[in-house]
Formats: structure tokens, C-alpha cells, sequence
């Protein structure tokens, strides 16, 4: 049924670019960013591509109109460096490839399970992070966030920071 949905949703868009009218244009656009992600969190199916239009759905799919878990927690911020982590400093605890996909949008926590998004909203109130690697036991109050170099995570310091927990 979902698949259908999305299907449909695809073929008006491109029937809309056919006619080259730029506020058709602006409305099939619009559609597609405001709408397909509610077709595709009833589809069967989740496109494998990171494409822009990927990431607005995953930030607007999440679900907001559920009252996020909120606390109060330290923050660190740590990179890939074995010295940090382990022999396999780019390989998180869920087998994501932090140097591969080289995006800031990661923490490791161990308090919570691996997908839940959490948002910081004293950093940036826009930004959606994802638990996806876990921290030595001794920091089980914790979070962690990935940052692309040593530098950047000193500077970052240890915060004491409001947490949206989205599950």
C-alpha cells in the first residue's frame, strides 16, 4: 500500500517537471518535501540513497509531535583516534563508518538503544544525532559526540547540556 503511495507521489512530480511552469515547479518541489515523507513512513520500503531529499525526510519524519524525554546530562565530545576508542577507531559500536561518511550527526551513549535520535537544543536546536557506538562503562551517564578532529573535540570540551530524546 506505502509502496503505492510513494509511486504515485513520483509519477505526479515528474508529470509536474514536464510542464516547465516554475510555480508548478515550486509546489511539486514543495510536495516532495513535505509529503513524501509521510508516504514513506507507510511504505514497505526506505530508499538506500542519501540524497537531500533523503535527509529532509528523515528530519521531518521524526516524530515531534511526540513529547520528547528531557534531561540534563554531561557532554564530551571525542574523534577517531585510537587513543580515544580502539583499533578500529573509524568503526563504531553499530559498524557505521564515521571517516567514510565524515558527517557530525553521531553520539555514543550507553544508556540508550542504537537508532534513537536525540537533539541538542542549546547547540544547534535543528540538528538530529543518532546513537550509533557506545562509551567505556565507566561513562555510563554520559553522551559522546563524534566530531572530525581532536582539535574541534578538546575545544568542545565537557558540557553539562539539555538532551530531546526522541525514541
Amino acid at each position: 500500500m506505502g509502496l503505492i503511495k510513494h509511486n504515485v507521489l513520483i509519477y505526479l512530480f515528474t508529470k509536474t517537471l514536464n510542464h516547465k511552469s516554475p510555480l508548478l515547479i515550486f509546489f511539486a518541489v514543495l510536495t516532495a518535501i513535505f509529503c513524501l515523507p509521510v508516504a514513506l513512513t507507510h511504505a514497505d520500503f526506505f530508499p538506500v540513497a542519501e540524497s537531500f531529499f533523503t535527509k529532509m525526510q528523515k528530519q521531518i519524519s521524526l516524530d515531534l509531535k511526540k513529547e520528547p524525554q528531557i534531561i540534563k546530562i554531561v557532554v564530551t565530545a571525542y574523534s577517531s583516534r585510537p587513543e580515544e576508542t580502539d583499533d578500529t577507531p573509524c568503526i563504531t559500536a553499530t559498524g557505521y563508518d564515521l571517516c567514510k561518511h565524515n558527517i557530525e550527526n553521531v553520539v555514543a551513549c550507553n544508556f540508550l538503544p542504537f537508532g534513537t535520535q536525540v537533539i541538542f537544543p542549546e547547540l544547534d536546536p535543528d540538528k538530529v544525532y543518532t546513537v550509533v557506538d557506545r562509551m567505556h562503562e565507566r561513562f555510563n551517564s554520559r553522551m559522546d559526540i563524534w566530531m572530525k578532529s581532536h582539535k574541534k573535540a578538546q575545544k568542545f570540551g565537557k558540557k553539562y547540556l539539555t538532551v530531546e530524546i526522541y525514541r
